[in-house]
């Protein structure tokens, strides 16, 4: 079973990714700060898709499709990479732009 997530606000993801199962991560060699600085990590995105049956009563009725983009940064600390999702951190970064 998978331990408990976190939960916290979007503003707060560059803080909460400076910890890894409660530790300190330490930023990748050569790199320059002592914090991973988010905005700076590869940007990656995905496309899924929320489908839904308006009347499951209706053998005839179509199954409508819509498009969620979901946003993920790849970082990189001592152990190497790993990968945040940020959709909600993204959209609030992207308010104030």
């Amino acid at each position: 079973m998978a331990p408990p997530c976190a939960v916290f606000p979007a503003a707060d993801l560059p803080d909460a990714i400076q910890l890894d199962q409660g530790k300190r991560r330490k930023p990748a060699p050569g790199s320059a700060g002592h914090k991973i600085d988010l905005s700076a990590c590869e940007l990656l995105s995905m496309v899924q898709y929320d489908c839904q049956v308006e009347r499951p009563q209706d053998r005839q009725e179509t199954v409508k499709c819509w498009p969620v983009q979901r946003w993920f940064r790849r970082c990189a600390d001592q152990k190497g990479s790993f990968v945040v999702e940020t959709t909600a951190w993204e959209d609030k970064k992207n308010a104030h732009a």
